[in-house]
């Protein structure tokens, strides 16, 4: 008899016969970010610091440093750029470097969210147009399905970074963007500077007027300056501002970030692991040119901040993340993890830029 019951409240419930009130409702939680790290632009040199290509190639883009960041970090993409016109400086083999950068990279199982340049020297726009083609078409065939997404420029919300305002940058987007989605890469605009809404309500709005309007898979963010305690609300102002008159909105993808102090590194990643498609945590290992305030954010020079990391994906995954300073140490004399200098900016995506 209470066999029989129980089937029968069963049967009743599976045809609806009797619902949740709506505040017992439950709400899907927003699908798990995926982690990536930040690493130096494809097949760089550092001449000036004597470390040539052998020794980059080592310490960032060796077949172990891919098994460290997959297997430790939890990471499932990189996030590196090139610099156009490097083809001329390597005239015996060209893209001998980035093929050997690309080559471990991919066949580690890591995908690449990829930097876009925004110039050339000469600026020629046209130029840029086709150094983008030929390098997807030969990276999109040689790595088939590694490259995930193309972020177009880096914090070009920042003058120095080459636009004088942000119809330049939509002026370039528009041009490069349909480009890149020809190869069925997936087009990011380029990560603002802190939460730079304004420059992001425009740039939207100025997309959305184009005709027709170029691909657009997301609007890029680097929160730098804003606690962890406030990313959640900033994440939702940023897309309030990408949405603005339309029904919807691409999302926001945080495409950097980086900390210097360990726990708050932990409470960011933890803050934003379902709130933005992807997470690149900046940097895998201090370049020999950055300022001081970036090479404080690399992990492998900090075993803090790379445990943090470790820490605070795990306990994502286990569903145990609810008391951060259980889990990240303290590093000691950190900052306070908001300093921002541009100079690794310019490394990457081969920019010139300076302190906002």
């Amino acid at each position: 008899m209470r066999i029989a019951a129980i089937w029968a409240a069963a049967a009743f419930l599976a045809v609806g016969g009797a619902t949740s009130p709506p505040s017992q409702a439950a709400t899907a939680p927003r699908p798990r970010a995926e982690l990536g790290i930040e690493l130096p632009t494809l097949g760089i040199a550092y001449r000036k610091y004597h470390y040539r290509w052998p020794v980059t190639r080592r310490m960032y883009f060796s077949s172990a440093v891919m098994a460290d960041i997959r297997d430790n970090l939890h990471a499932s993409y990189v996030r590196t750029g090139w610099i156009p016109e490097w083809v001329e400086r390597e005239r015996k083999r060209p893209w001998l470097h980035e093929n050997q950068a690309l080559d471990t990279i991919c066949s580690s199982g890591l995908r690449v969210m990829l930097i876009v340049p925004t110039h050339v020297v000469p600026p020629s726009m046209n130029r840029l147009a086709d150094d983008v083609k030929r390098f997807l078409a030969h990276y999109t065939k040689r790595e088939f399905g590694c490259i995930r997404w193309a972020e177009l420029g880096n914090e070009a919300d920042l003058r120095d970074n080459g636009f004088a305002d942000v119809q330049a940058y939509a002026a370039y987007y528009e041009r490069i963007a349909p480009i890149v989605a020809s190869f069925g890469v997936r087009v990011i605009t380029s990560g603002v500077s802190g939460a730079d809404r304004p420059w992001t309500a425009t740039l939207a709005m100025l997309l959305r007027k184009a005709k027709p309007p170029p691909p657009l898979d997301g609007f890029g963010f680097h929160p730098y300056g804003i606690p962890a305690r406030d990313l959640a609300a900033q994440m939702e102002q940023m897309r309030e501002a990408a949405r603005g008159d339309a029904a919807t909105a691409a999302p926001i993808y945080v495409t950097e970030i980086g900390r210097s102090d360990p726990t708050e590194l932990y409470r960011t990643i933890v803050a934003l692991a379902r709130q933005t498609p992807a997470l690149t945590i900046y940097e895998y290992r201090a370049q020999p040119n950055d300022a001081p305030a970036d090479a404080a954010y690399g992990l492998k020079d900090h075993p803090a901040l790379y445990e943090a990391v470790k820490n605070a994906w795990a306990d994502i995954s286990a569903g145990s993340y609810r008391a951060p300073e259980r889990r990240a140490v303290q590093l000691p004399a950190a900052g306070s993890g908001t300093a921002r200098d541009c100079t690794a900016s310019a490394n990457r995506s081969g920019l010139d830029c300076s302190r906002r």
